[in-house]
């Protein structure tokens, strides 16, 4: 019995959801099922974003993040769960504003320190050769959940399968259990050769799922919102989604809503639009 819902428990929710669970399928050492693992987990990865977008307008705190990012050369790159900046300031403490393109500095101007533009994923000050340590206020996004079997592991080390991302840092920070060892823990750091820094012990051939940045008690509504996801789109699955699996799973998201902020009783339009005052402008992103 796994402690979280993560990404491998998840995987096989959405295939007894759909009908199609084995041992083989779920660990991928059969790969004769009518979904691969990747599709499947593409999809959980879907519904964790079609939450993400629900959750951000009604709790957007629990998503607010704050950093520090060192200049390289004016150059600060963002985090991989950067969602959206709130406030970005400089070593004493002042607020740095985002610049107008049209307005950076010329070659013979020195620039200012206090100006911005986001170029990729990195915000580039207007100011050259500035290394100081600045401030990052952000609302995060949830990162991809990733499971599988790991190709080799050791003290304090475990490396996933080919299925993770292939970027350094993109886990950091996030919790990961091992089913096979039957430990919970948090990966330190991270490294495109998808190895990752932890505190247990871990060997090749572990599965292993990591667990979702999104409030805990939300969770439980990834797989079934997957799972509508997949029948809607999938030539393979002949039943489509009811309205009544839909109206359940809303009605769930709502009750869960409300439980989670202290909210009274109300139907699901009142609850919305409650929960929307004030946010609108801000995340019109």
């Amino acid at each position: 019995m796994s402690t979280y819902e993560n990404c491998y428990e998840i995987l096989g929710d959405v295939r007894r959801g759909l009908n199609e669970y084995t041992t083989g399928f779920h660990q991928g050492t059969d790969t004769t099922g009518p979904h691969s693992n990747s599709y499947l987990v593409k999809k959980i990865n879907e519904a964790q974003r079609f939450l993400y977008a629900i959750l951000i307008l009604r709790i957007p705190g629990e998503f607010l993040q704050e950093t520090t990012l060192t200049g390289v050369d004016s150059v600060y790159t963002l985090p991989w769960d950067f969602g959206r900046l709130l406030y970005f300031k400089d070593e004493n403490g002042q607020q740095v504003f985002p610049i107008n393109p049209k307005k950076l500095r010329l070659t013979e101007e020195t620039g200012n320190d206090r100006l911005y533009y986001r170029k990729g994923n990195t915000l580039v000050l207007d100011k050259a050769g500035v290394t100081e340590t600045y401030t990052l206020l952000y609302y995060r996004k949830p990162r991809d959940l990733e499971q599988g079997m790991a190709s080799a592991g050791g003290a304090a080390s475990i490396t996933f399968a080919t299925s993770a991302k292939k970027i350094a840092d993109y886990y950091n920070g996030m919790t990961i259990e091992n089913i096979t060892k039957d430990w919970v823990d948090e990966i330190d750091d991270y490294t495109a050769a998808r190895v990752a820094t932890i505190s247990e012990t871990a060997a090749a051939s572990d599965y292993y799922g990591i667990v979702s940045d999104l409030p805990e008690p939300f969770h439980f509504l990834i797989a079934p919102k997957a799972i509508q996801l997949i029948k809607t789109v999938s030539p393979v699955v002949q039943e489509k989604p009811s309205k009544q699996e839909i109206s359940d799973w809303n009605n769930l998201l709502v009750e869960t809503l409300k439980a989670f902020v202290g909210s009274d009783d109300k139907d699901v339009e009142e609850l919305f639009v409650d929960y929307d005052q004030g946010l609108s402008a801000e995340f019109s992103w």
